[in-house]
């Protein structure tokens, strides 16, 4: 047994919680933080973020973040597992006010310690993909009375916040991104505007982007010729949709990456949402992973 301590702290050590997250990964095969939690190490301590770290004689050995809406993810060191850590920090989480849990990867053993800690399954998340072929640089037609541009840093920041909030209102993540953090995405190294797409009513300018396609490249991958682009985020005002937008919607993201020279495409999509994944099923995507939130009953 390892004698491990959990601690909350407003300071995580985050060059530690890196070396463990890609130790976990090179194990795993799947990567134990998703972007927003990677984020949150980086960021100043927002309010509402919790980070849990696990130590032992040999250092960091486990890490846990719970968010402001009380969802977590964890992870512990391959050397260290089956010996009680998980546990320590999830009830280190519960008690900083946890009820969700993200596996990714939905792996068999964090089954079985989500299972024995008695938490449910309550949703997945998809990873989809396809490959990306020289069709797929031809160019796409909008239907008649809207028109793409792409996105303009400090003329679009607030009217996008405002259009993505409105499409995601129901998503527990993605509908609550704010100017802060749209400019935290803007810092990054694989962000560039130039695939980032607004479409606009030509009946109605004023009223700024009714929808948006915003891609993902990730800068750390070392060959153009293997990388996969990302459909990052896909939205819709409510007013608008229904009305023929789906379709070359995600081909505007998709020639995009093509014309990179990119030979993937992938995406996230949640597992309840039929109208996307009906979408993107069409335009040749499958499912490839799935990510499981598990809950307190």
């Amino acid at each position: 047994m390892i004698p491990a301590q959990v601690t909350s702290t407003s300071t995580p050590d985050a060059a530690a919680v890196l070396a463990l997250a890609a130790r976990a990964e090179a194990a795993d095969g799947v990567a134990p933080l998703s972007e927003a939690y990677l984020l949150a190490l980086a960021a100043p301590p927002a309010g509402g973020t919790v980070h849990l770290e696990a130590t032992s004689d040999s250092g960091l050995v486990g890490y846990a973040q719970v968010d402001d809406i009380g969802a977590a993810e964890l992870v512990v060191s391959p050397e260290a597992r089956r010996q009680g850590i998980g546990g320590l920090l999830w009830q280190a989480a519960r008690a900083a006010g946890a009820r969700t849990l993200w596996a990714h990867g939905d792996l068999d053993p964090a089954r079985a310690a989500a299972s024995s800690v008695g938490l449910v399954r309550e949703r997945e998340l998809h990873r989809m993909e396809r490959a990306l072929t020289p069709a797929d640089t031809a160019g796409v037609d909008l239907p008649p009375g809207f028109s793409a541009r792409t996105f303009v840093p400090g003329a679009d920041d607030e009217a996008w916040v405002a259009l993505n909030a409105t499409a995601f209102a129901a998503h527990p993540e993605q509908g609550r991104l704010t100017v802060g953090d749209l400019h935290q995405r803007m810092a990054q190294p694989w962000f560039s505007a130039a695939g980032f797409f607004l479409v606009t009513d030509d009946a109605h300018p004023e009223a700024g982007p009714i929808a948006f396609h915003w891609t993902k490249v990730a800068a750390s991958d070392p060959s153009v010729s293997t990388r996969a682009g990302e459909v990052y985020a896909v939205g819709v005002h409510p007013a608008y949709q229904g009305r023929g937008l789906a379709r070359p919607l995600t081909r505007l993201g998709t020639q995009h990456l093509a014309t990179l020279g990119l030979a993937t495409v992938e995406l996230y999509v949640d597992g309840d949402n039929t109208a996307a994944l009906a979408t993107y099923r069409r335009e040749g995507f499958a499912s490839v992973a799935v990510d499981a939130m598990y809950a307190v009953p």
